[in-house]
């Protein structure tokens, strides 16, 4: 079993990998450090652990690999391993068969491999990810706003939440209009970190985010 917490730190990109993929860097609120993700998978990927509420703690690329079986001496490093709000930790791997790391490995090989370790791990393929395009696009668009050096207003964030509960639903232009000439700062900052933080839910995987976007409590 992995205990995996603070003192985890993200394995070290290799050369390799760095001059053959496109290494995007972000800041993670959650993690309150930057990131480096290797590809647009495994950024997207973050994105979603990101804007989990249920994760409270995540690892990019740790020091942990699936041995390859019966490939002797192949591994598979671990894209993300996560712990949850119940305490449960597990891994996280992505598979895409475009890639040419993943062609050399089938998904059943990597199942049964999974299996033979014993560790608790999910395996993300690339299917799964496309389903969610819209909603991983949203979470583009709200990630700058989580990153932003601006403090957020607790007054603000307090207030949004307190009209969300009397009225139930309303759309995102309808708390603009409520909020911007009351406080100062980005009404939008603190509603993307409202969603960030899973005090405020979004209809983010049905719609591009929008003005008509609509909020409501969790």
């Amino acid at each position: 079993m992995v205990d995996a917490g603070p003192q985890f730190k993200p394995r070290k990109i290799s050369d390799a990998e760095f001059r053959r993929s496109n290494v995007f860097v972000a800041w993670s609120g959650k993690a309150r450090r930057q990131v480096q993700l290797i590809g647009p998978n495994q950024y997207d990927s973050w994105l979603l652990i990101e804007f989990d509420p249920d994760v409270v703690w995540f690892c990019e690329r740790p020091p942990i690999y699936i041995e390859l079986l019966p490939l002797e001496g192949k591994r598979r490093p671990l894209d993300f391993w996560v712990r949850r709000s119940s305490g449960r930790q597990s891994g996280v791997v992505l598979h895409d068969v475009a890639l040419a790391r993943d062609k050399a490995c089938p998904l059943d090989l990597l199942k049964r491999s999974i299996e033979a370790s014993k560790l608790k791990c999910e395996i993300w393929q690339a299917a799964d990810m496309r389903s969610r395009a819209t909603y991983v696009r949203n979470l583009k668009e709200l990630q700058p706003f989580v990153a932003m050096e601006q403090h957020s207003d607790d007054q603000m964030a307090t207030a949004i939440v307190a009209h969300l509960e009397r009225v139930k639903t309303a759309a995102w232009s309808e708390l603009i209009a409520l909020f911007a000439s009351r406080f100062e700062g980005s009404v939008n900052m603190d509603i993307a970190r409202l969603i960030h933080a899973g005090r405020v839910k979004a209809n983010l995987g049905d719609h591009l985010l929008a003005s008509s976007t609509v909020l409501c409590l969790p």
